[in-house]
């Protein structure tokens, strides 16, 4: 598949706009990548500053190499991140952050890539733009904004089929699963990090938010995944093609997206990095198997 630009699918202009998930982002994103965003940047600077003056130059100087060499191979790949599927694209970037799971390099680089990750965080909300973090400097710098996926794309997913939803503020059940929707985002999503920040800590003491809880993302999930059929049946009724052919999509893929983020728990964005790759690592082998098969010499003729 290639790294296009079509919108997703049922999310009205009148409500959300062209939406492309990987590239755009909703209001409902944005406001989660916020406060994220805000909570990550805490955590850094009580963190940092018990840093040794030295310690802090070399982390900043790694900072600086990590941001330079992101925008350039982001720029030589401009080309085939276009073509390319963009999970392959978003694998390819965001493999050089496994080295600090791996233990390869110095700590100083470690904090310099978590520097960049975190600028990645802060740039994204304010710049709109929904892709792969690693990729937000780049993409301002370049301006150029490739299709490239982030862990609140799920989010983003299940913003946009609520918003697909017709009618779906009057609707008890589409109110319910928002307003759930909403508290797994913060509870799930910003509030486990807070438990990282020093001045947190000391405060409130130790907490852990159970993972337990990323359940209730089930309560949207099954809410849009009946949406999904409901609105399947109705084209399948009356015979509607076209446009209106990809309005159950949107509301089925956003249920796929929260079924899947159950399982992470509170270890979010970080698995859903190391799925992300792995769907890159899956794409480009599927990829792969198909242009061999397309290189096979035909058999011999037959009468």
């Amino acid at each position: 598949m290639a790294n296009d630009t079509r919108a997703v699918d049922g999310v009205r202009p009148g409500s959300a706009g062209r939406f492309t998930v990987g590239r755009d982002m909703l209001p409902g994103g944005l406001l989660i990548r916020l406060l994220h965003a805000a909570v990550a940047v805490w955590y850094r600077v009580s963190r940092d500053l018990e840093f040794s003056a030295g310690y802090f130059l070399r982390t900043v100087l790694w900072l600086a190499v990590v941001a330079a060499c992101y925008t350039v191979v982001y720029r030589l790949l401009g080309g085939a991140l276009e073509r390319l599927s963009p999970w392959v694209g978003s694998a390819l970037l965001l493999s050089p952050t496994l080295m600090y799971p791996m233990g390869l390099g110095p700590d100083a680089f470690h904090d310099g890539m978590g520097l960049y990750m975190l600028l990645g965080f802060v740039l994204a909300p304010l710049t709109r733009y929904g892709g792969a973090e690693v990729a937000v400097l780049p993409a301002l710098l370049t301006g150029r904004r490739h299709r490239l996926f982030s862990p609140f794309n799920v989010l983003d997913l299940a913003e946009a089929g609520l918003r697909s939803v017709p009618d779906g503020p009057r609707r008890p059940g589409w109110v319910l699963s928002a307003g759930v929707a909403a508290v797994y985002a913060v509870v799930l999503w910003v509030v486990p990090l807070l438990a990282f920040v020093g001045p947190v800590e000391r405060s409130v003491g130790a907490f852990e938010v159970p993972a337990v809880w990323a359940v209730a993302a089930l309560v949207p999930a099954g809410y849009l995944a009946l949406c999904a059929r409901r609105l399947r049946g109705a084209q399948r009724d009356k015979h509607e093609h076209g446009d209106g052919d990809g309005e159950w999509r949107t509301p089925a893929w956003a249920a796929l997206a929260l079924v899947v983020a159950v399982p992470v728990g509170t270890q979010v964005p970080d698995i859903l990095w190391g799925l992300i790759i792995l769907g890159g690592i899956a794409a480009a082998a599927i990829r792969g198997v198909r242009r061999l098969r397309g290189r096979r010499p035909a058999g011999p003729a037959t009468d």
